[in-house]
């Protein structure tokens, strides 16, 4: 039987599932493609570290030199962040290895660069794992919807967001209160920066963009905005109006070759939407096709069974599916992210027990500045009223029109999908 010889760089989470899935499955793996696959060295940065795994030591070494000295066909990087894993992902191309990565940042921001290379040096790089962990999005989307038109790809693409944004509705707690219990439980890191402010599922969003589109989109250019400053009171009412709140990553092409929008934004997602019902922290990302109609698929995103679930079928497909350069079309023609419907969640707050006839009066003034309220609710609590609204409008004029009794506290996007009804044929209230 053939051997395929294979370096592994980097052994934190997702190298340790990686080394455990090839050693562990090998005759599952071998039953499949025909082949044996085999660890050769192990690329870590201190050999004195004590290590959960058994009988590896004689693999692994701390120059990178070491490890292309030996006979390797395929090199894994689980080592994350851009440097010193960019230079080692060139050097092993270089030397006619594929590559496969988990690496969202780098493939992100080198990707473009690092498979023109690997075309160049007749071998591939694939990240199956760098977007949606064990979801096998980027396969689907390459391999079994290539006769279909995808104009739209948007999903929840960060398992310690959708945490946090779960347990803040289910439980009624607050932002700060659970992003502890996250980082308890290792979904989140000591510092979440990059997932909590959207910087991980921006990373995504252009490794998709990529995938769907053909075009190339800079990560920095693509708007985002993270989930920090989303209140308790903000997803109870959205609750009331029949919406989930979700971290949503997007990115849309307007028509064959168009332009590209891209986004990363808490927002407003019906009940009736198949992402609204994904919680905790699971991830689930949906294209919409011209011939398949919308596909939504759902699993872990993170983990190190299914990231390395991800790596190793990836390593395996390298000898099992034809060999696919993705020819980058153009620099995208980049456009801001636009409100399909002008459809948006309002939150307005009174430090007063609001009167029923000021909030009618709010309502209004909305109205008469060319805004459409198409449904509000109200929560009463110590601090106050609070006011959430879905308003149709197409400028900020409305804004002007608010009286000095309310201050408007957010505005957040709200998904279209299907008819936009009023839920309440009256005010809904809700003493919290």
């Amino acid at each position: 039987m053939e051997q395929v010889h294979v370096a592994l760089l980097g052994l934190g989470t997702v190298g340790t599932g990686v080394y455990k899935m090839i050693s562990t499955n090998q005759d599952v793996i071998a039953r499949q493609t025909g082949r044996y696959f085999e660890i050769q060295s192990i690329l870590v940065r201190n050999l004195d570290k004590e290590r959960n795994l058994k009988g590896i030591h004689h693999l692994l070494t701390d120059q990178f030199a070491h490890v292309l000295d030996k006979q390797v066909d395929v090199v894994v990087e689980a080592m994350g962040g851009v440097e010193p894993a960019l230079t080692y992902v060139k050097q092993a191309i270089e030397h006619g290895c594929h590559v496969v990565t988990a690496n969202k940042e780098l493939v992100a921001r080198h990707g473009v660069e690092l498979e023109k290379l690997a075309a160049e040096k007749g071998v591939q790089l694939l990240y199956e794992a760098s977007v949606g962990g064990g979801i096998p999005i980027l396969g689907t989307l390459q391999h079994f919807l290539k006769v279909n038109r995808i104009h739209k790809v948007m999903g929840i693409v960060n398992g310690t967001t959708n945490f946090i944004l779960t347990q803040m509705d289910e439980g009624g707690r607050d932002f700060d209160d659970v992003l502890a219990e996250a980082q308890q439980k290792g979904y989140a890191e000591a510092d979440p920066t990059a997932d909590v402010e959207g910087i991980d599922a921006a990373h995504k969003t252009a490794i998709l963009s990529r995938i769907v589109f053909g075009v190339a989109v800079n990560v920095d250019e693509i708007p985002r905005r993270g989930i920090s400053d989303v209140k308790r009171v903000e997803l109870q009412l959205a609750n009331m109006l029949g919406y989930k709140f979700k971290l949503l990553a997007q990115a849309e092409q307007f028509g064959e070759n168009g332009p590209v929008s891209c986004s990363v934004m808490p927002t407003l997602v019906p009940h009736e939407h198949p992402l609204a019902g994904v919680s905790g922290v699971y991830n689930a990302i949906t294209a919409e096709a011209d011939q398949a109609q919308d596909i939504t698929l759902v699993g872990q995103g993170a983990g190190e069974k299914p990231t390395a679930s991800a790596v190793v079928e990836d390593v395996t497909n390298l000898y099992r599916l034809p060999l696919v350069h993705r020819p980058i079309l153009q620099p995208s023609l980049f456009v801001p992210h636009r409100n399909e419907t002008g459809l948006s969640f309002v939150l307005l707050h009174s430090p007063h027990q609001a009167k029923d006839h000021e909030v009618e009066q709010c309502i209004e003034s909305l109205e008469k500045s060319a805004a459409h309220v198409v449904d509000d609710v109200l929560i009463y609590d110590k601090q106050g009223t609070y006011l959430g609204m879905l308003l149709n409008q197409h400028n900020d004029a409305w804004q002007s029109s608010v009286s000095e009794r309310w201050r408007v506290e957010q505005i957040r996007p709200v998904l279209a999908y299907g008819e936009v009804v009023s839920k309440s044929k009256s005010l809904q209230t809700t003493k919290s």
